[in-house]
């Protein structure tokens, strides 16, 4: 009877009977209780129907039932990676690959999971056995050039992404994902071809439209840079992102600040890949803001109402909890808050826009900390004003800003965020009711291999002990 069954539930699986599947699948089981095969299927046919739980159980009980199968090690691992339990699904896919050196699938999975665990060496050694597996597929070869990318090994970078390219030549990704290297490379009259390459296979791709008018910019093609900002326009009327691009470009009035559109979409898009970034830019922010509060507010002792503004996904998050009886985020991109909210270090994250969100809080915080947001803001007295009434009496601002060294007020920079003059600056304080000013000239970071050049600020709301 099990063989039977199982064999019916597989027809019925397959013919997209899920229901009838499971009843045929517990058949099998019933009859015998060993039936790994019956059990795997079984559980596959929870996992569709998003039962994870029902499909962990069936898996481990077909693995119990055959430790030596390397498909449902994969399987049960995978199921796991998927729920982010990677702790548990790493050692899966390697006693699968132990069993199994040439399931494919499962060194595929053990790259990726390498990959998003910031262990791109690693993933580089198990990625190319993949590729040696699979020298006809372009996933594994995409997601090798990903991890040399990473590991700014370039130009290797480069032949996965064209070996990915030339595997699935109507896949527009692996085809932006050339373009990017290029650009990175300074190859920018290449990187553009690339990029309108990618476009006629996905017309919709925002970081293809972006990266072409960046490439063309960069390659000293600033009119067509334009054009093909306003032909982004034509494409997609609303794009927050373009109308942004455009005035930073030139060719448009520039707003006061970066819209909410603009900034959520491309943080939420930037969200899987923004530690990673920050740490090879050699981003300084973090640490100068945490020292900057330690000078002005003495070391940490867990005494403040602190509030993370722009926290993203929560880089500072380590360094501010040590000062902090409860430690807050904001932030409006929610692809950044739930990788902020997996640190497990925030007594609450809110999704909102910062002006507003300090405006709805007066009196609330010790300390305001700001690490690279206020730079995608131009005019600052609406938000440094919010700032000042959500601090409770001598409380204190901390943030950096990028740092422009002309008279005036500040600019919008061709790459989209907004320097600030240092004397507007200490204007803008002052009219907020700000005192006990610091501004401190620091580099923030490198970007095309020159450095950034910011403002870290300290201020202080009068009050009691101030």
């Amino acid at each position: 009877m099990g063989t039977t069954a199982f064999e019916e539930g597989k027809a019925l699986q397959a013919a997209g009977d899920l229901d009838g599947a499971e009843r045929r699948y517990r058949d099998a089981v019933a009859a015998d209780p060993g039936d790994f095969r019956a059990l795997n299927n079984l559980a596959s046919v929870h996992e569709a129907r998003g039962e994870a739980d029902a499909a962990e159980e069936a898996y481990r009980r077909a693995l119990a039932a055959a430790p030596d199968s390397a498909v449902i090690a994969f399987n049960l691992g995978r199921l796991l990676h998927l729920a982010g339990r990677t702790a548990e699904a790493e050692p899966l896919y390697r006693r699968a690959i132990t069993l199994d050196p040439a399931l494919a699938g499962a060194h595929f999975n053990l790259g990726r999971l390498l990959q998003e665990s910031d262990r791109e060496p690693e993933a580089i050694d198990v990625l190319e056995r993949t590729v040696s597996l699979e020298p006809d597929a372009a996933a594994p070869r995409g997601l090798l050039g990903d991890a040399l990318f990473g590991q700014r090994r370039l130009l290797e970078a480069l032949a996965a992404y064209r070996a990915a390219a030339a595997l699935a030549p109507q896949d527009g990704e692996p085809v932006f994902d050339v373009a990017r290297t290029l650009e990175s490379l300074a190859r920018n009259d290449e990187a553009v071809e690339c990029y309108r390459r990618s476009l006629e296979l996905a017309p919709d791709a925002d970081a293809a439209r972006e990266g072409l008018a960046r490439a063309l910019y960069a390659a000293g093609r600033a009119a067509e840079a334009l054009e093909s900002l306003r032909a982004w326009q034509a494409h997609a009327p609303g794009s927050a992102m373009a109308a942004h691009l455009l005035a930073a470009l030139g060719g448009a009035e520039p707003p006061a600040r970066a819209s909410d559109e603009y900034v959520r979409g491309t943080f939420d898009r930037f969200a899987g890949d923004f530690d990673r970034t920050l740490a090879r830019l050699g981003d300084r922010a973090p640490e100068l803001c945490a020292a900057a509060l330690a000078a002005a507010a003495g070391g940490p002792a867990g005494a403040l109402a602190v509030l993370d503004a722009g926290c993203g996904t929560g880089l500072c998050g380590p360094l501010l909890r040590p000062f902090a009886r409860r430690l807050e985020g904001v932030d409006l991109s929610p692809g950044m808050l739930e990788r902020a909210r997996a640190r497990s270090l925030y007594d609450a994250l809110e999704e909102a826009e910062l002006t507003a969100h300090l405006a709805a809080h007066p009196g609330r915080w010790d300390a305001i900390v700001s690490a690279d947001t206020l730079c995608y803001l131009g005019a600052l007295e609406a938000p440094l004003a919010a700032a000042h009434a959500a601090l409770a009496p001598g409380g204190w601002l901390v943030a950096t800003l990028e740092h422009r060294e002309e008279a005036g007020t500040f600019r919008l920079e061709e790459h989209g965020r907004y320097a600030h003059a240092e004397g507007y600056v200490r204007e803008a304080l002052a009219s907020a009711g700000f005192g006990a000013v610091t501004l401190a000239r620091e580099t923030l970071r490198m970007e095309g291999g020159a450095p950034v050049a910011g403002l870290v600020v300290t201020a202080r709301r009068a009050g009691a002990g101030a």
